[in-house]
């Protein structure tokens, strides 16, 4: 049974008619100061779960004085601060949903005379990964584990300074491949786990990739565990008048039938090596098959030490490879519920347009005039 009943959303949004948006700034909302009378408008959040950060942005107007030619800055001070925590909700009606949580990274004051209404102020909002890409390091860590090297970097002063100013809620860091599970031995502890010159968001991709793993931030929570591991269905999208547009596309370009993931155990002067075979269907036909399952791919990493390593690199580059097949981008009715790093499956729209995808990307608009609307990005490994 899927998550979310779009249906019943249409219902408790009485039908999409009365859409609403609300930024707070520093725990307050700006709109509600009757002395700034200011408006914000043009929202957008680009909320994601592949390996990027989350953005939001927005424009205040009546931020301008054209009789003096300046800025608001001094009134508007203690909102637009670089730093300054962002929590942004939308839905209709009554009924308003946190769909961003971050802090202002960037202000821009656009002075044009074509701009209806005058000239604006526009900030521009980063979930955690901002602060993740600009801390740079080269220093061994206590861990023993990947995961635990992922909760020690997430234990930095900087990331529970975000938990205090309430900007992160909670932080999900699932157990890697290479901690003992249950009590058993598992691998031997990796003692050389070490960042080079590289930033804490680096280093957390590097392990993803390592163990076919994902990190991302939804709202105020921080996510570390396996690629796809939330399977429960998000929703069931049937054609309707809550889809404004769509477009699904099958691409078999650089996909291919097997991936092999081959190193040498110096030690042993032996070979490691791991491969996955592409069991997906691709085609509603049965040109394409013979195609791809004669393609294979080679990768070769010294650093892989294991046949557990070469296997969970294997899946992660055969995973990557094979969820380039189908693409989904969809524009609906303003929907807060619908949310990255979760499946939904289309149905009624023919054959292989109606498939199971998974949400990569949710982008979120409101417009001053009133208009919202949701567009998700998804991608498919197989029909």
């Amino acid at each position: 049974m899927a998550a979310v009943d779009l249906k019943q959303l249409y219902k408790k949004y009485e039908g999409f008619y009365y859409p609403k948006a609300r930024v707070y700034l520093g725990g307050a909302n700006p709109e509600e100061n009757k002395k700034l009378n200011i408006a914000i408008m043009d929202y957008r959040v680009e909320l994601t779960s592949d390996l990027k950060a989350s953005i939001a942005s927005f424009s205040i107007r009546n931020s301008y004085d054209p009789a003096s030619g300046a800025f608001r800055t001094k009134d508007l001070k203690k909102f637009i601060a670089l730093g300054t925590d962002v929590k942004i909700l939308m839905g209709h009606s009554a009924s308003i949903t946190e769909v961003f949580k971050g802090y202002v990274a960037r202000v821009d004051f656009i002075h044009d005379s074509e701009i209806t209404g005058g000239s604006i102020i526009r900030i521009t909002a980063m979930d955690i990964k901002g602060i993740m890409m600009a801390n740079n390091s080269s220093k061994r860590l206590k861990a023993n584990y990947y995961c635990d090297a992922v909760k020690e970097i997430l234990d930095m002063k900087p990331y529970m300074a975000l938990v205090n100013n309430g900007i992160i809620d909670n932080i999900s860091v699932s157990d890697t491949p290479d901690k003992p599970q249950g009590g058993g031995m598992g691998e031997t502890p990796d003692i050389r786990i070490e960042m080079v010159a590289e930033s804490d968001y680096d280093f957390i991709l590097k392990a993803a990739r390592k163990f076919n793993y994902e990190f991302f931030s939804i709202g105020g929570n921080v996510v570390f565990r396996k690629a796809k591991a939330n399977t429960q269905e998000l929703a069931e999208i049937r054609p309707s008048n809550m889809i404004m547009s769509y477009e699904i596309s099958y691409d078999i370009t650089g996909i291919v039938g097997e991936v092999a993931v081959r190193t040498l155990d110096i030690g042993k002067a032996s070979k490691i090596e791991s491969k996955k075979k592409n069991t997906g269907k691709i085609s509603i036909g049965s040109k394409a098959k013979p195609i791809v399952s004669g393609q294979s791919f080679v990768y070769i990493d010294s650093s892989i030490e294991s046949k557990t390593d070469a296997d969970n690199r294997a899946s992660y580059i055969l995973e990557d490879m094979s969820y380039r097949l189908g693409h989904l981008r969809m524009t609906l009715c303003g929907m807060p519920e619908l949310v990255p790093g979760r499946f939904v499956t289309l149905k009624g729209f023919g054959e292989a347009a109606s498939n199971k995808f998974y949400i990569t990307d949710v982008i979120h608009e409101y417009e001053f005039e009133g208009k919202y609307l949701t567009t998700i990005e998804g991608k498919a490994s197989t029909l």
